[in-house]
C-alpha cells in the first residue's frame, strides 16, 4: 500500500471508508488497473474479505469495475471523488433540512405561542449570525438593517450581507460605507442611507422580529445579541431606525 500521512488517512475516514475500503483504495490510486487478487496482496486486505471490500466501494463511488474475465477494478481521481461526495452530502443535508423544518417548525410555533420568550439574549457570533440569516430567509414584506458596512470581504458580516442581497421584499439599508465592488449587486429594491457612523448590527424583519447584534470585546464569545418577536420591541427599533433614516444621506 502507498505511504500517505496520517492527515490524509483520518480524512479517508471521515469521508466514509473503513480501513479496509481506505487500503485497497489506497492500493488502486497507486498501482492502477488491478484485478482481486492483485488489490488484496498489495493493499494486505485479506482475499477472503476483498470482493465484499470493492463492492462498497464502488457503492461509495471511489472505484470503477470493469465486469469481465477477470474483472478490473480501478480507482476514481480524489477530485472525482470528493466532488461526487460533496454533491451527495449537499442534497442529504438539504433533505434532511426540509423534512425537519417543515414538521417541526409549526409544533415549535404552536408551543412557543404558549410559553413565549418575546426577548431573549444571544451569546456568541456564531449564533447571532445564524439567527439573523433565518430572520432573513423568513422575510415576506420588509427589512430594515443598520450596519457598519457593506463589505463583503468582512467575515463577520459577509453572511448576513449575502443574505440580505438575496431578500426580495422591500430593504432599506443604513450603513457608514457602501464599497464600489457591492453597489453594482445593490437589487432596485433596496434603498440605502449612508451616515457618518453606524454601531453594531440592527435588523427588523416584518414589524415582528427584531435583532440587535453588539461586539463586546475581541473574543466570539463576547458578542452579544439581544432578540425579540414581540412587535412593541420591533415598532420601538423602527422608530430609532426611522429617526437615524432620516438624518442620512441617499446612496
Amino acid at each position: 500500500m502507498m505511504s500517505v500521512s496520517e492527515a490524509t488517512l483520518k480524512a479517508l475516514k471521515q469521508l466514509g471508508l473503513t480501513e479496509y475500503e481506505t487500503q485497497a483504495y489506497l492500493a488502486l490510486v497507486g498501482g492502477g488497473q488491478m484485478g482481486a487478487s492483485d488489490i488484496s496482496a498489495k493493499s494486505k486486505v485479506p482475499y477472503s474479505r476483498i470482493y465484499d471490500v470493492l463492492g462498497r466501494l464502488e457503492e461509495k463511488q471511489f472505484i470503477q469495475v470493469k465486469r469481465g474475465r477477470p474483472t478490473i477494478y480501478v480507482a476514481k481521481s480524489p477530485t472525482e471523488v470528493v466532488r461526487v461526495i460533496r454533491l451527495d452530502w449537499e442534497q442529504k443535508l438539504e433533505d434532511s433540512s426540509k423534512l425537519v423544518v417543515e414538521e417541526l417548525q409549526p409544533l415549535f410555533e404552536q408551543e412557543t405561542k404558549v410559553t413565549t420568550r418575546d426577548v431573549y439574549v444571544m451569546h456568541g457570533r456564531a449564533a447571532i449570525l445564524s439567527k439573523a440569516v433565518e430572520m432573513l430567509e423568513s422575510t415576506k414584506e420588509e427589512v430594515l438593517l443598520s450596519i457598519p458596512g457593506l463589505d463583503l470581504d468582512i467575515e463577520d458580516l459577509a453572511a448576513v450581507t449575502e443574505n440580505v442581497l438575496a431578500v426580495k421584499a422591500h430593504t432599506r439599508i443604513l450603513t457608514s460605507s457602501v464599497p464600489d465592488s457591492v453597489k453594482p449587486l445593490i437589487p432596485s429594491n433596496f434603498e440605502v442611507r449612508t451616515r457618518e457612523r453606524v454601531f453594531g448590527v440592527g435588523l427588523v424583519v416584518d414589524e415582528r422580529q427584531t435583532l440587535i447584534m453588539l461586539a463586546g470585546g475581541n473574543s466570539d464569545t463576547e458578542f452579544l445579541g439581544i432578540y425579540s418577536s414581540a412587535s412593541l420591541f420591533a415598532s420601538m427599533a423602527r422608530a430609532y431606525f426611522e429617526s437615524l433614516w432620516t438624518d442620512s444621506s441617499p446612496l
